[in-house]
């Protein structure tokens, strides 16, 4: 136990930015991609990445202060810490559940995939984390290791089936076919939007609204562009952190600074995600030639991390 423990944690330590290069390129030539493409799609999943990391820390980096400063001038007191991904994703994998959730939550994919009970593959093993921290919290509760992981292991099942209901839509709206998103924590929303969209579309008035981005856009033209709207609510949170706090020439530019990093990470971080799938892409057009040929024509999907959503 200890040994597989050691041997999961390694390659979790290697983090996602190089974890799943080394496992698209593997998967790829697995599938059928010749060598050099399946290089660069793994480094391209790499370098996507990579950038996303990067522009959460410029995100972070500004208005994480400014929103502080904000809540801190108008006496808002919150006494609980939203850590994010990072912190909970590194507290699932510390868990002794973690080294058997990832081979069981394999092996129940294939399972399930070879009993027809769904069409998804889920290849975005690095968010696995999701269901180690459900089943670590189960364990922590109950004291038992096995109830944890039957918990972590329904969670996963859960995900599959919800990514098999979501795969058509999901692939007409990001325009890419063969996909689902098994991702634990999106998934776990599905219900709630389904409801949440029927309830919507029984309100008179609220139903007629239409309030995509290139209903925006078209409605307020330059003003309704991601740059505009990211530049607008950096400088507003800012303005409310850092306005009168000090001298104008500190607080203003500071202002500032955070509207044009806001703008920058809406600008951004959808081309990071475009290169992130300039790697997925391939992968994903060779295993579904590669499955579909060995399963009699059957629709198979490849699961992915629902962050391929945000260049949307």
């Amino acid at each position: 136990m200890e040994s597989v423990q050691v041997f999961v944690q390694f390659f979790l330590n290697l983090g996602a930015s190089v974890f799943l290069p080394v496992l698209i390129f593997l998967l790829a030539v697995a599938f059928g991609a010749k060598p050099g493409k399946s290089i660069r799609a793994a480094l391209m999943v790499g370098v996507g990445f990579v950038g996303i990391n990067l522009i959460i820390g410029l995100l972070m980096g500004n208005l994480g202060p400014a929103s502080q400063a904000m809540v801190e001038r108008f006496g808002i007191e919150l006494s609980v810490i939203d850590v994010g991904w990072p912190a909970s994703a590194a507290i699932a994998f510390a868990s002794e559940l973690a080294a058997l959730v990832i081979p069981a939550g394999i092996l129940l994919n294939l399972v399930l995939l070879l009993a027809k009970v769904t069409k998804t593959i889920n290849i975005d093993i690095w968010n696995f984390w999701h269901f180690a921290f459900a089943g670590a919290m189960v364990q922590a509760v109950t004291g038992n290791i096995w109830y944890g992981l039957i918990s972590a292991l329904l969670f996963a099942a859960i995900s599959l089936f919800l990514a098999d209901w979501t795969a058509p839509a999901i692939q007409q709206l990001l325009g890419i076919p063969g996909i689902s998103l098994p991702h634990g924590l999106s998934a776990s929303f599905v219900p709630f939007a389904v409801v949440a969209n029927k309830v919507i579309d029984k309100i008179p008035g609220l139903n007629k609204i239409e309030a995509d981005p290139e209903d925006i856009k078209k409605k307020f033209g330059v003003f309704g562009e991601p740059v505009f709207v990211g530049a607008v609510i950096g400088i507003v949170i800012a303005a409310l952190g850092y306005a009168g706090v000090d001298s104008f020439g500190v607080w203003f530019p500071q202002v500032l600074q955070v509207g044009i990093a806001m703008a920058a990470v809406m600008v951004l971080m959808p081309r990071m995600v475009a290169l992130l799938m300039e790697g997925l892409i391939p992968l994903s057009e060779a295993a579904r030639e590669f499955l579909q040929k060995r399963a009699s024509g059957r629709e198979i999907y490849l699961g992915l991390d629902s962050a391929i959503a945000i260049g949307h």
